[in-house]
């Protein structure tokens, strides 16, 4: 055994314990973790993290959506003539939009021919435009792998050079985008997804195909992207805002010509002009929404379905985002190089490692309510933690693996410590269940800090009982027959100490060592060490009568009891010890019932029990005594009955007059005393001290002591 900073017993192997559970409850934690519902969670988490930190400022932003709305599907009858697109194409470049990128499938041709062939020409015109595309997957009966097939625009409206890029989407398993692809690979060539062509154009990058690797961050030009890593393919949105963050303008107002402001003033008479100058207006209206920027070009009518769930949407802001604006978050989050860096894996199983250790030492080492509060504390820096990185930091760090860590952490902590408060209660129950009360053992197993090991100082009692002549009697009898007998007696006295409280430190052959007081405290612990002493007499006047009828050996035995302050714990070495107590009122009490012998007494106190039970007792003084090893006489008593129990009339005539002669015998009376001592004997022939002193008192009389002879008599053995 070893011992922990509490005080309570620790088994030796509670570092390995250590070694074991907090490696296997990493793995636990993090192996849940990846399961599909856990998985969810950690995506519910890291939307949180959006909404905690709120939108970001797009005011300085060079990027606009002229959005397919209601208005426009109601206007135009969505799908409409393509020359609109070719209109809106005029009217942007018009206004000054440096590139104009159609979010709009174009894969085959439009129901108008004509159509086709203005929108074709604009193009053509305009030299600023993109166009989206796709690659589509089927998976062929027979195939382990799907057919990769790609849809680019078809030429009818894509002239020779009319880049574009790809608008494959990636949603994850509960409908939410949160990932944008980055490249997409099929056979030999690498497409890149629609924001990074227009990167590449916005930056005139030229890419060539070893940026591709799928190791480490993605490299496009000097731009560095992290990848997710979910899909090494594709990087994390960092989503500026909810919908309608990005400005965005309804398809149908611009060819409308609804921004045409120039032509609108230049339009006016001088008046008007005059008048529109003076309310100010004429700035507002002179300001130009396109001039400059990257337009979008996308649906966000819902009946067009092309609306998507993203961090930002909630109960209280339930708005689709248009995937048009999907894309402005990632043009813009490339234009700002704002990544969301996801933090590593192996930072991620340090961060897990390490929980599981805090975990494991506070619910090991505190209070179960201590461990609860750490433990809740403990989830509270993972969940902030993570929110602070996320927001100033724009780090991402997995949340569940790290909260699962605490989830099972701690309830497995608990059901160790449980685990280790049965064994502790074992191992009490181990070592007092057959020397203390069943309720002592009850209130240890309770409150096992109450064993406080390695001693402490505390004023109790202790008992020692022997047998008289034990080594003749043993002669007398077999092996078998003595330990027959011995057993049966210490059986019994044993009894006696247990429902006194008290506990047996020991047995030493027919020695018994027993002390009241400890582990659990008694105000009365004297009295209660007394009343076991008078009752170990009584049973054993009973056991005598049986042993009597059986024809059997009887016994006897004598009682020593002392009360003071001594060292109560567990003693030894760390690997074996033994629950004891050790000073001087310890040593006292055995000699005590040693000297028993030499008063023809059965229970000698000394002067600290008779302190604390004269009122209770019927005691007498019976002599101050130098015991061997000890200069200090100490003054000791005799214990006859308790108060209220029926003691013979002649008995305690025998003691009235036994302390009348103890009087007159510490003042030199002799022959007073003597005759004191005789008339006591005659009122009980077996007052054993009123005998002794009567031969004292005759020595004394023909040999006096000398003149200053203080009463004390010296034991010359124990």
């Amino acid at each position: 055994m070893t011992r922990d900073e509490r005080g309570g017993a620790t088994p030796a192997g509670s570092w390995w314990t250590l070694l074991i559970i907090v490696p296997a409850v990493a793995l636990a934690a993090y192996t849940l973790s990846l399961f599909d519902f856990f998985e969810a969670l950690e995506f519910k988490l890291y939307d949180l993290n959006f909404q905690l930190r709120g939108p970001r400022p797009v005011e300085e932003i060079d990027i606009a959506i002229v959005a397919i709305d209601e208005e426009t599907s109601d206007s135009l009858s969505f799908p409409f003539n393509r020359c609109h697109y070719a209109e809106l194409i005029r009217r942007l470049n018009h206004l000054g939009a440096s590139l104009i990128v159609f979010d709009i499938d174009f894969s085959s041709v439009g129901i108008i021919p004509k159509s086709d062939s203005l929108f074709y020409a604009a193009i053509q015109e305009a030299g600023n435009v993109l166009h989206q595309g796709k690659i589509t997957y089927i998976h062929k009966r027979g195939l382990r792998e799907s057919i990769a097939s790609v849809k680019p625009p078809v030429s009818q409206v894509s002239p020779p050079g009319t880049p574009w890029g790809l608008i494959n989407e990636l949603v994850d398993a509960d409908g939410v985008s949160r990932r944008y692809s980055l490249f997409l690979p099929v056979a030999d060539t690498a497409y890149v997804s629609l924001g990074l062509k227009v990167y590449s154009i916005l930056h005139k990058l030229q890419v060539d195909k070893g940026s591709f690797n799928l190791a480490g961050n993605f490299h496009y030009g000097d731009l560095r992207i992290p990848r997710s890593p979910l899909d090494r393919s594709s990087t994390l949105i960092n989503y500026y805002g909810p919908a309608g963050t990005f400005p965005t303008y309804s398809f149908v107002s611009v060819i409308r010509g609804d921004y045409d402001f120039e032509d609108l003033l230049a339009g006016l008479t001088p008046e008007e002009a005059e008048m529109l100058a003076a309310s100010g207006m004429a700035d507002i209206l002179s300001e130009n929404p396109f001039n400059g920027k990257v337009v979008l070009v996308g649906a966000s009518d819902e009946n067009l379905q092309d609306n998507k769930f993203t961090p930002f949407f909630t109960a209280d802001n339930p708005r689709l985002t248009p995937g048009v604006e999907v894309h402005a978050n990632a043009l813009q989050m490339l234009a700002d190089e704002s990544f969301i860096q996801p933090i590593g894996f192996w930072w991620v199983i340090v961060g897990v490692l390490l929980l599981s250790i805090l975990t494991y030492l506070s619910g090991r080492y505190l209070a179960q309510w201590l461990g609860s509060i750490g433990a809740l504390f403990l989830i509270g820096v993972v969940v902030v933690g993570a929110l602070m990185l996320f927001a100033r930091q724009e780090l991402w760090l997995r949340e569940m693996p790290l909260l699962l860590t605490v989830a099972i952490g701690y309830p497995t902590n608990l059901v160790y410590r449980f685990v280790l408060a049965q064994r502790e209660k074992a191992m009490i129950r181990g070592m007092f269940a057959q020397y203390v009360p069943k309720k002592v053992v009850g209130e240890l197993i309770a409150n096992p800090d109450m064993l406080k090991l390695g001693g402490e100082k505390r004023r109790m009692s202790v008992l020692f009982t022997d047998v008289a002549g034990f080594t003749t009697v043993s002669e007398q009898l077999s092996p078998e027959e003595l330990v027959a007998l011995l057993n049966e007696y210490l059986t019994a006295m044993t009894r006696v100490i247990l429902d006194h409280e008290g506990i047996v430190d020991k047995y030493e052959g027919d020695l018994v060592m027993a002390e009241f007081g400890a582990p659990i405290w008694h105000e009365d612990h004297a009295a209660l060490c007394c009343r076991a002493a008078l009752g170990m007499q009584a049973r054993l006047k009973e056991l005598r009568a049986k042993w009597r009828a059986e024809g059997g050996v009887e016994l006897y035995s004598r009682v020593g009891i002392n009360s003071g302050e001594m060292i109560v714990g567990n003693m030894g070495s760390e690997e074996v010890f033994d629950y004891t107590v050790m000073g001087d009122s310890v040593n006292l009490a055995s000699r005590l019932e040693g000297a028993n012998k030499n008063y023809d007494t059965t229970i000698m106190i000394g002067r600290g029990t008779w302190d604390d039970v004269n009122q209770k007792f019927v005691t007498r003084p019976l002599d101050l005594l130098r015991v061997k090893g000890k200069l200090k006489p100490v003054e000791v008593f005799e214990l006859v009955a308790e108060l209220g129990d029926a003691t013979p009339p002649g008995k305690l005539k025998a003691i009235e007059l036994f302390e009348q002669g103890l009087e007159r015998y510490r003042h030199m009376l002799f022959l007073e005393a003597g005759e004191l001592f005789a008339r006591a004997i005659e009122a009980d022939p077996e007052d054993g001290p009123s005998r002794i002193y009567s031969e004292r008192c005759s020595l004394y009389i023909n040999e006096p002591p000398p003149s200053d002879w203080n009463g004390v008599w010296t034991l010359t053995e124990k």
